[in-house]
């Protein structure tokens, strides 16, 4: 992916990215909350749109808070639907978890849940890792028209993938590689690691603007 380094400037060509970065702070502290996510969420998907637009600055104001919680929302429910397997894998084990204290048996119940955690182990670490690779597809599907059905048409998502597999996988492994320095801003303490962290996030979303651009001409107007 020839491109891919852009995204790491971006941010900073929009004339106004300080103001902007102090307001996202503010966000990213109701984040702790849980009210700044969605709104985060939704700012996030605007940066990938304006990318996929060719905008030359890809920061969107910060004047339409109602309609970034709405698409980050949106966004959320995406992200609810693909871990539901898990959710569903993880009811056995609170049940077994229960069992344990109420059981005449107690080590039987140890070996099952053992057991079971051990086949869990298996599902879960080849499935989050699939999600992962997918994972920028998934992201500018739902950024082109901003609905959930795009965002889970999995038909459509490994097509793309199977046509741009190793971009796709690149920027999947950069996205996870910035995100695990982003602590380093705890070196200025917790603002630090705010800022930093709403860059990484920028800088994801910006790729996945680039992944899209990168496609072939008669995928990319599907």
């Amino acid at each position: 992916m020839k491109d891919i380094g852009r995204a790491f400037g971006l941010p900073f060509k929009d004339p106004s990215w300080a103001s902007k970065f102090l307001i996202a702070g503010l966000f990213m502290l109701l984040c702790i909350l849980g009210i700044g996510i969605p709104i985060i969420v939704g700012y996030l998907i605007q940066v990938t749109q304006r990318v996929i637009r060719r905008e030359e600055h890809i920061l969107p104001e910060w004047n339409d808070i109602g309609i970034k919680f709405v698409l980050g929302f949106k966004y959320c429910v995406v992200y609810f639907i693909y871990f539901i397997p898990v959710f569903l894998l993880v009811i056995p084990v609170i049940g077994l978890a229960a069992a344990t204290s109420t059981t005449d048996a107690p080590e039987l119940v140890g070996i099952l849940t053992i057991v079971y955690m051990f086949g869990f182990t298996l599902l879960v670490i080849p499935y989050s890792l699939l999600l992962t690779a997918i994972f920028p597809v998934i992201a500018y599907r739902f950024a082109l028209r901003e609905k959930i059905s795009d965002a889970i048409d999995l038909g459509k998502i490994f097509r793309d993938f199977r046509v741009a597999w190793q971009n796709t996988v690149v920027v999947a492994l950069i996205s996870i590689g910035i995100e695990s320095l982003a602590f380093v801003g705890i070196l200025f303490l917790i603002i630090g690691v705010l800022f930093t962290v709403f860059y990484v996030y920028l800088v994801a979303a910006a790729m996945h603007g680039l992944l899209y651009l990168e496609l072939p001409a008669e995928r990319s107007v599907e």
